[in-house]
C-alpha cells in the first residue's frame, strides 16, 4: 500500500514522549487560521509504500527506541489505511506510535488506525462549533466524536490547543475546554496550551499565500501561565 508523505523528521522532541521520528502526512481537510504547515494542505509530496517507510524509520530505531514514531501532518486520518499498516508493522518492532490529529475526518480505516497506535495527540482547536467552523472550516463535533472513539478503544490521549490572542486566550475558553473534556477525563493524560508563533511566515511568503494573522502578536508566557493556572483550578 502507498501513501503520500509531505516530509520526515528523524529526531523530533515535541511530538510525543521522548525522541521521535515524525512523519508528516500530505493532505488536510482543515484550513486553520494559524496553520504552521500550509505545505501539507494538498495531497502532494513523496509517494512511498508502507514497507519502504517502515524501513526508513527503523534505521533510526537506536535513537528513538525510548521514544517512538509520530504520524503528524497535514492529517494522517486522510490516509488511515496506509498509516494503520505502517503502525502495525512498527508495533511488531516494539516501537511506541503516536497519532497527532484534529479528529476531523473519518472513514472505514479510522478505527483500525486508532487501534494500532499507543497515543493520540488531539488538537481541540476551538471550544464552540461556530468558532471551529469560522477559523478552521471544520467541526468541534467531529473532534469530540473522534475523542469518544479513542476512549472506547482505551487509548491514552494528550489534548493540545494553540493559544491565539483574542480567540483562545481567555479564562472562559479554558473553563469551557475543561467542561467539554470532562466526560473523557479518564483517558486524557494531559492538556497542553501551545503558544501562537509566526515562524511559518517564510513558508507563506514562499508559497505566495497570505497569512491571516501576520500582524497579530505572539503569545507570551504570562498568558500561558494564567491559562494553566485556570486549568489547574478545582471546580468539583
Amino acid at each position: 500500500m502507498k501513501g503520500i508523505v509531505s516530509s520526515f523528521q528523524s529526531l523530533g522532541t515535541l511530538d510525543g514522549p521522548g525522541v521521535r521520528a515524525v512523519v508528516f502526512a500530505a493532505g488536510c481537510p482543515l484550513r486553520c487560521i494559524y496553520c504552521h504547515n500550509p505545505e501539507t494542505w494538498e495531497m502532494k509530496g513523496e509517494e512511498v509504500d508502507a514497507e519502504t517507510l517502515v524501513q526508513k524509520i527503523l534505521r533510526f530505531k537506536p535513537f528513538i527506541k525510548n521514544g517512538g514514531v509520530t504520524f503528524s501532518g497535514g492529517e494522517p486520518l486522510l490516509q488511515g489505511a496506509f498509516f494503520a499498516e505502517v503502525a502495525e508493522r512498527l508495533k511488531k518492532e516494539n516501537l511506541h506510535v503516536a497519532l497527532d490529529t484534529s479528529g476531523n475526518f473519518s472513514d472505514n480505516s479510522t478505527e483500525r488506525l486508532v487501534r494500532a497506535v499507543d497515543l493520540i495527540i488531539l488538537d481541540v482547536k476551538f471550544v464552540s462549533e461556530s468558532d471551529y467552523k469560522k477559523y478552521t472550516g471544520g467541526s468541534l463535533e467531529k473532534t469530540l466524536a473522534f475523542l469518544a472513539l479513542a476512549k472506547r478503544e482505551n487509548k491514552r490521549v494528550w489534548i493540545r490547543q494553540v493559544v491565539v490572542k483574542g480567540l483562545t486566550d481567555s479564562d472562559e475558553n479554558v473553563r469551557k475546554l475543561k467542561e467539554i473534556l470532562r466526560p473523557f477525563s479518564d483517558c486524557i493524560d494531559k492538556i497542553e496550551f501551545l503558544p501562537f508563533r509566526k515562524i511559518c511566515l517564510e513558508k507563506y511568503d514562499r508559497m505566495n499565500i497570505d497569512f491571516p494573522l501576520k500582524n497579530l502578536e505572539e503569545t507570551d508566557t504570562i498568558t500561558l501561565d494564567r491559562m494553566n493556572a485556570v486549568l489547574a483550578e478545582n471546580n468539583s
